[in-house]
């Protein structure tokens, strides 16, 4: 018997068009929160900085990533002065590239 790999723990148990957008959003939901957290924010804090609720917040760092869309995830680091990048070389080729410009003391 071969073993089978898998893109991400998601796609064993859901379908490849959920589990890709639940890999993703997770992926996103671990920079904001590691984020928050080497910013050192409260949840108060990090809901002002994000322009959502406490609440979300809690969600956000407890990875209920169902409670969040992609654009919600973007929205967030929007907010925090990131860019979305998207490249699209070919028409079966595409990349994101999420970064902000860092100022450098001088």
């Amino acid at each position: 018997m071969a073993l089978k790999f898998y893109d991400s723990p998601f796609h064993v148990t859901h379908p490849e068009p959920i589990a890709s957008k639940m890999a993703m959003k997770m992926d996103l939901s671990i920079m904001l929160s590691n984020l928050i957290k080497e910013k050192g924010w409260s949840q108060a804090v990090a809901a002002k900085q994000l322009g959502i609720s406490q609440p979300r917040v809690s969600d956000l760092m407890n990875s209920k990533i169902e409670k969040f869309t992609l654009d919600a995830f973007l929205d967030m680091l929007d907010s925090l002065g990131f860019k979305a990048n998207w490249n699209m070389p070919s028409l079966y080729e595409a990349s994101i590239h999420i970064s902000k410009e860092v100022a450098v003391a001088c």
